[in-house]
Formats: C-alpha cells, structure tokens, sequence
C-alpha cells in the first residue's frame, strides 16, 4: 500500500468530514450509486458514507486505516 495514497485517503476525509450531511450525500450518491437505490439522506450515517467512497476510490484496506 503506498504511503501516498493513504495520505491522499486522508486528506480527502478530512475534507468530507469538514462538509454538511447533505453535501456528503451528495458525492455517496456520485460514487456509490451503483450499489444503491432508493437511497435518502436522513437513512444514512455520514461516517458509514464517508468510509463507503474512501473505499470506492481506494480500497477497503485504506478505508479501514484513515476513514
């Protein structure tokens, strides 16, 4: 795992973790919809979705250190 990818992974949660729910939403919906229907805003934890795009954009191993 490269020390520069965990430290991009980082970066980008401190960003999500600096923006509303609704914006965090937001970019879940961009990067997860995939895997996701009927999805609302007040249904989802935005720790639980920070953690699922950190793991989109990385992998599970990254998420589970930085998210």
């Amino acid at each position: 795992m490269s020390e520069q990818k965990i430290e991009q992974a980082k970066r980008m949660v401190k960003g999500l973790r600096g923006q509303s729910k609704a914006q965090v939403f937001k970019v879940w919906i961009q990067v997860c919809l995939g895997r996701v229907h009927n999805a609302k805003v007040g249904e989802q934890r935005k720790d639980w979705m920070i953690y699922d795009i950190i793991k989109a954009q990385f992998d599970k191993e990254i998420a589970d250190q930085v998210a």
